[in-house]
């Protein structure tokens, strides 16, 4: 459960900024999502596929350019 208390001084628009930024970060929301449909798992190959695109984007990432 995820709540958010009102500070002093704090106004009402800042609250609710506060817990949906609380309520986002929780991962609540792709959760839900995940869970209102039955999804088959991956094949083998699908996987495969997931991994190698991954690994591309990870490739990249590491890449410094000066």
């Amino acid at each position: 459960m995820i709540y958010a208390i009102k500070n002093e001084n704090e106004s009402n628009e800042k609250l609710v900024l506060r817990y949906k930024k609380l309520f986002f970060q929780s991962r609540i929301t792709n959760k839900i999502r995940n869970e209102r449909y039955a999804v088959k798992k991956p094949t083998k190959k699908k996987r495969r596929e997931a991994a190698i695109i991954r690994e591309a984007y990870r490739d990249l990432n590491q890449k410094v350019y000066f």
